[in-house]
């Protein structure tokens, strides 16, 4: 349960990756301390869905043991910790366990009868985790296991037999000791891959398409952080552009970070948003037919050969993009380059037709799980395609105004809209501190666990132990 918890939440350090990183999840000290915070909630669950859930095999020997199972189990709040190169070490300590079984003596005289077993112990297990690139997820793996006693006790119910412990005290206690391990080595390896493999492994933009993300190396176990690396893919596509991968330090004093590259958004952008994908046409929902620049009156001095063709006539515009769109995260902002076509038109012909390259800065802000910006400043350059109405003096003027009031707010939009971290529906983030970092979002902050995630772990749990 808690490596689970570890793997949906998400300090980051260089070079964690290969050059194709462009997405990764990452959890410092404080996250895990988190994690251990709200596992100690579900203690009692786990409590309750664990008793009589695990049996122990029979032992034969001069005493026979045979009916082992778990009849009780009260567990204190564990203590996560990286282990450097190697994984995640969780200690559980004075775990209270009670054991109910059978027992029959095959000496002198044949004795039967039943045994409560109770002990308290400090229980520490470690797992690992690694690329599946055949399955495209990362995969937990045991590192190890170990069970130490503070108190140990067999009571058979009867006193007058109570010599007979001395037979078989010590087999139970190493047998205990291997069912725990073995126990929770088949929940790491089969069990908890199983619940990593049902989590979404994708982006979700709308209106656009969802980008699969995989593992990109194996997860980087240092100090105090655990940091894991993963590419994304859009529809099989070979795209014309590169990752470059992903380096950097995150900022102290949050649990959890995740760096998304500019490459990811752009894999998308290349699989849908192809030369005439982007068909806008005004007016619209943000440029209505009120709008002065709807009408040829409003052009009337700046471009008197359309009013003089056109007097107050209504206008429509259309704007098609004739390449993919590309972001780039740059010094603090994001900036998107997007090659457009610009057509007016006028009692149903086209009037003017021309080229446009903007270059659209903007801030990132995040909410919850969701990616948004906003514009803040565009530029462009604009070529003259075609006119009907007579030569166009000042091209740029005419195009600042007509992007001004149409395709701005039209941008505007699209970024408001933003993307929906893969995480949202798992974990909210807090007080987050959002950075445009050299080609890559960088997004930390402490995080709060959805309704939808507590409700998954209590069924995990379940699962676990069941």
């Amino acid at each position: 349960m808690i490596l689970f918890l570890v793997l949906c939440l998400g300090t980051v350090s260089a070079n964690v990756g290969t050059d194709k990183e462009s997405l990764r999840l990452s959890i410092g000290q404080s996250g895990l301390d988190f994690a251990s915070d709200v596992s100690a909630h579900m203690l009692s669950e786990l409590e309750k869905f664990a008793a009589g859930g695990l049996n122990l095999p029979d032992i034969r020997g001069d005493v026979d043991i045979t009916g082992l199972r778990l009849s009780g189990l009260h567990l204190e709040k564990p203590v996560l910790s990286v282990v450097p190169n190697t994984g995640l070490n969780v200690k559980t300590p004075g775990v209270e366990l009670q054991v109910n079984g059978n027992w029959r003596y095959n000496g002198w005289i044949a004795v039967t009868g039943s045994l409560t077993l109770t002990s308290k112990l400090d229980l520490s297990v470690t797992a690992g985790a690694y690329a599946d690139m055949v399955n495209k997820r990362f995969a937990t793996v045991p590192k190890g296991c170990s069970v130490s006693y503070r108190s140990f006790s067999i009571d058979l119910n009867n006193a007058f037999y109570s010599w007979i412990v001395s037979f078989f005290e010590d087999t139970v206690k190493s047998e205990i000791k291997k069912a725990v391990c073995n126990e929770i080595s088949g929940v790491i390896r089969t069990t908890l891959n199983g619940v990593i493999a049902s989590i979404p492994h994708e982006i979700d933009i709308p209106n656009v398409m969802s980008v699969k993300f995989g593992p990109d190396a194996n997860p980087a176990f240092s100090k105090n952080q655990i940091d894991l690396p993963a590419q994304v893919s859009a529809g099989g596509e070979s795209f014309p552009f590169k990752p470059t991968g992903i380096s950097g330090a995150m900022l102290p004093g949050y649990m959890a970070c995740i760096l998304l590259s500019d490459y990811t958004l752009n894999t998308a952008s290349f699989a849908a948003l192809q030369a005439g994908k982007i068909v806008e046409r005004l007016p619209n929902q943000w440029v209505t037919a009120s709008n002065p620049l709807m009408n040829t009156s409003y052009y009337q001095t700046i471009l008197p050969g359309l009013y003089t063709a056109h007097p107050d006539t209504a206008i429509t515009y259309k704007v098609t993009n004739t390449r993919y769109p590309t972001i780039q995260f740059l010094h603090q902002n994001i900036m998107l380059h997007l090659p457009v076509n610009v057509v007016l038109e006028v009692a149903g012909s086209k009037a003017i037709t021309a080229s446009v390259t903007l270059g659209v800065s903007g801030v990132v802000k995040v909410n919850g799980g969701d990616i948004t910006a906003s514009v803040t400043n565009i530029t462009h350059v604009s070529k003259l395609l075609d006119t009907k109405v007579g030569p166009i003096s000042d091209l740029e003027s005419l195009m600042d105004t007509i992007i001004e009031n149409t395709v701005e707010p039209m941008v505007n939009n699209v970024l408001n809209k933003g993307f929906t971290l893969p995480i949202k529906d798992w974990v909210l983030l807090k007080k987050t501190s959002v950075t445009a970092q050299q080609d890559y979002l960088e997004v930390c902050g402490d995080v709060e666990l959805t309704d939808k995630s507590l409700a998954e772990i209590k069924k995990i749990i379940a699962q676990l132990v069941g």
